[in-house]
């Protein structure tokens, strides 16, 4: 299918065609049943990342008026130098992972360009644009992924993790200045809670039900205290602990759930009726309470929270083996990253 040609002096229309064209290429990569790691589905974490790139690559095309097929090396590379001053968009609509421009960055942001843009020519029949092939070749950037292979996870300080436990179990009465938390704050903030505080996804908290909730047999009558989570294409089903503090939190939005009379099975539903919270709507609620908390500047954006829970784990004395399984990790050697930033006590309740 050939992509609608759209005048040149219409950006947005422009910045959307990029956008759609990067939406195709997801697609494409989820139904793909390649085992090559440049064709298989992508993980979500990387989905996420790959997509706030794109994003903000594809608002800077469109405001110089580049599609896939005119893009050049300097343009990429005046691209990459705003990055690193800063200032690649006037009004910058996307918050990409860390604030320095490092040359795994850019060696990820030429990768992904040279791979859509290939897409985008072989779905069309034309000759790929090879602008970031170009540049790939070149040493600055060729060896830039080579001792970062994998990368130290991010993770939140002791002070960081403390003032976001505090901000996520606020409780706000009718006579409080903001007045009480809608629902929908209450669930935010819950799910952020539980990527914290029992090392959830964005995709395990979407696809969550009320069945896998364990509130008997734990230690506090009552309380949730273990979740059972399904199976997806990139992890196994499972089972994992919740802190006592998240606990908790669950316990008030199962309640407040009821009290709405929300219908469905799924814990964090999208609406009152039970449809599904869609991927962006759970990714750009669970950002605006790291903003609330005053975490919304850091990089590592929601799956820091994720590492953190895994680092405390660690630092109890639990196996890698044991975090692994509760992370939902087919290869245990993915928990030798954890590994390089401990014995660091990460101190969470």
């Amino acid at each position: 299918m050939t992509l609608p040609l759209f005048p040149p002096d219409d950006n947005a229309l422009l910045e959307e065609r990029l956008r759609a064209l990067f939406r195709s290429w997801i697609d494409y990569r989820s139904l793909s049943t390649s085992r090559l790691r440049t064709e298989r589905p992508l993980k979500e974490e990387s989905a996420i990342v790959y997509q706030e790139m794109w994003h903000a690559f594809a608002a800077y095309c469109a405001q110089r008026k580049l599609d896939v097929t005119t893009i050049e090396a300097a343009d990429i590379q005046t691209f990459l130098m705003l990055r690193e001053s800063g200032r690649a968009s006037a009004k910058p609509r996307v918050c990409i992972k860390g604030s320095d421009l490092s040359p795994r960055y850019a060696w990820r942001l030429l990768t992904l360009i040279d791979r859509i843009t290939r897409f985008h020519a072989e779905r069309e029949g034309v000759a790929p644009n090879r602008a970031a092939t170009e540049l790939l070749q070149r040493s600055e950037y060729r060896y830039a992924n080579a001792s970062h292979r994998d990368p130290l996870p991010e993770f939140c300080t002791d002070a960081q993790a403390k003032r976001l436990i505090a901000y996520l179990t606020e409780i706000r009465h009718a006579e409080s200045p903001q007045g009480p938390m809608s629902w929908k704050e209450v669930r935010d903030r819950t799910a952020v809670g539980l990527m914290l505080g029992a090392g959830l996804t964005p995709g395990d908290v979407r696809a969550m039900t009320l069945e896998g909730i364990a509130i008997e047999g734990g230690r506090r009558a009552g309380l949730p205290w273990k979740l059972a989570l399904p199976g997806n294409g990139n992890a196994p089903a499972r089972e994992t602990p919740v802190a006592e503090w998240a606990g908790r939190r669950l316990a008030v939005w199962l309640s407040v759930r009821e009290n709405h009379h929300i219908k469905g099975e799924l814990v964090f539903p999208s609406t009152l009726g039970g449809k599904t919270w869609s991927h962006t709507g759970c990714y750009e609620s669970c950002k605006t309470v790291l903003e609330g908390a005053g975490l919304g500047n850091d990089s590592g954006g929601v799956f820091k929270l994720r590492h953190t829970f895994a680092l405390r784990q660690l630092a109890k004395g639990r196996t890698e083996a044991e975090v692994a399984r509760w992370l939902g990790l087919l290869d245990l050697s993915s928990m030798a990253r954890y590994r390089r930033v401990m014995p660091r006590p990460i101190d969470v309740a």
